[in-house]
Parts: structure tokens; sequence; C-alpha cells
């Protein structure tokens, strides 16, 4: 499998961009990624808990461990 097709080098191409997260248990974040490492736990800045497109919750720094993701959605 080449570099750009590894969800790691996806996820260090959006360093300082804004990216959505899905979480199992359904609930959604968005905000800028500041950290990633190889077991997909992200660090968002400016966080939002999002509710039906709306946010629930603002929060400053959060971390989300990897295996708690359902899915990212990173800006092209």
């Amino acid at each position: 499998m080449s570099n750009e097709r590894m969800p790691i080098k996806a996820l260090e191409s959006a360093l300082n961009e804004v990216i959505s997260i899905k979480l199992k248990d359904q609930r959604v974040f968005r905000g800028r990624l500041t950290r990633c490492d190889i077991y997909m736990n992200l660090t968002l800045a400016d966080a939002e808990e999002l509710e039906d497109e709306e946010v629930r919750a603002k929060y400053g720094s959060i971390l989300i461990r990897g295996n708690n993701i359902l899915w990212i959605q990173i800006p092209e």
C-alpha cells in the first residue's frame, strides 16, 4: 500500500485543518486537528459537539481515543 493511501498519512496531512469525527456512541465532534498518533488517537482544539448539525457544546481541547472512532471526515 502506498503512503498516500494509508489513513495515518491522510490524518497527518490534515494537521491544523478542521475535521469531523463520529464516535461509536453516535456523538459527532468537529475541531482543528492538532495531534494524531499511530493508534489514531486524536487531539482537537476549539472542539464542538454537534447534534443534528447544530452545536450542542463547545470545548477547548479534547482527546479522542482511536478505538472509539467510527469515521473521520477530512476536508479535501
